[in-house]
C-alpha cells in the first residue's frame, strides 16, 4: 500500500475536523437496495467530507429518499444519476472512487476513470466500502487488497474497508454536532409532529 492509499484511508476512517490532505475529488456510488440504509450512509459519508472540504459526486440510482433526508442538500455534493453516465471532458477525473456495499461501478465509468488515469499517470484510490459489523473477521478483512484482473482498470488494486468498533477496522462516521444533536432531541415535540406519519401509529401501539 502506497503513502497516498494510506493517508486517503485514514482520513475516510477519522475525518478530523480539519481538512488532513488537500482537496480531492470522491466519487461515491451507492444503489438502494432496501430501506434507506445504504443511500443513508453514504449520504452522511459524502456530506462528512464535504464539511472537511473534500468535493463529492454522490452516483444513485435513485435519490428519491434525499427529498425528505436531506432536504436542503449539502455545499460541495453533487447528487448524480447513476444512469447519467460519466463526468464531462472539462469535470475533474476522480482521485477516489468509493463503491460502496459491492453496488458494482458502472462499466462505462470505469473506462472513463482508465482513460483519464492514462493522461494523467495517477490511478485513482479504489475503496470497497463495507456494511458494518462487530464480527472478528472485519479487522482481518479492513484494508486487504483485491486486485482487478480483467478489464480496462485490469492491474489496478481496490481496497477493503470495513466499518467497525475497535482501532483495527475502519470505524464509525460520526458528525461533528452528533452527541450535541442527540442531547438536545425531544423525542415527544417529534412524535406530535409526526404523528400522522404512515405506520407510525400502528407502531406506537404494539
Amino acid at each position: 500500500m502506497t503513502s497516498s492509499h494510506t493517508s486517503t484511508l485514514r482520513t475516510l476512517r477519522t475525518l478530523p475536523a480539519e481538512p488532513a490532505l488537500p482537496s480531492l475529488q470522491w466519487d461515491v456510488f451507492c444503489r438502494v437496495i432496501d430501506n434507506f440504509g445504504d443511500i443513508g450512509v453514504c449520504w452522511r459519508l459524502a456530506s462528512q467530507l464535504a464539511a472537511r472540504g473534500q468535493l463529492v459526486r454522490l452516483w444513485v440510482d435513485d435519490a428519491s429518499a434525499l427529498a425528505w433526508m436531506a432536504p436542503g442538500g449539502c455545499p460541495g455534493v453533487q447528487v448524480r444519476d447513476w444512469h447519467a453516465g460519466p463526468p464531462a471532458a472539462t469535470e475533474c477525473a476522480p482521485d477516489v472512487m468509493v463503491e460502496a456495499f459491492g453496488c458494482e461501478i458502472a462499466p462505462e465509468f470505469i473506462a472513463y476513470s482508465a482513460c483519464s488515469a492514462s493522461g494523467s499517470g495517477q490511478k485513482p484510490v479504489w475503496i470497497n466500502l463495507e456494511y458494518l459489523s462487530a464480527e472478528g473477521y472485519v479487522e482481518r478483512n479492513h484494508r486487504l487488497p483485491s486486485l482487478i484482473m480483467s478489464g480496462p482498470a485490469a492491474g489496478w488494486t481496490r481496497w477493503f474497508f470495513y466499518p467497525g468498533f475497535t482501532p483495527a477496522t475502519g470505524g464509525l462516521l460520526r458528525e461533528d454536532d452528533l452527541m450535541a444533536r442527540r442531547d438536545a432531541f425531544d423525542r415527544t415535540a417529534w412524535r406530535a409532529a409526526h404523528a400522522a406519519a404512515p405506520g407510525l401509529a400502528s407502531a406506537d401501539a404494539v
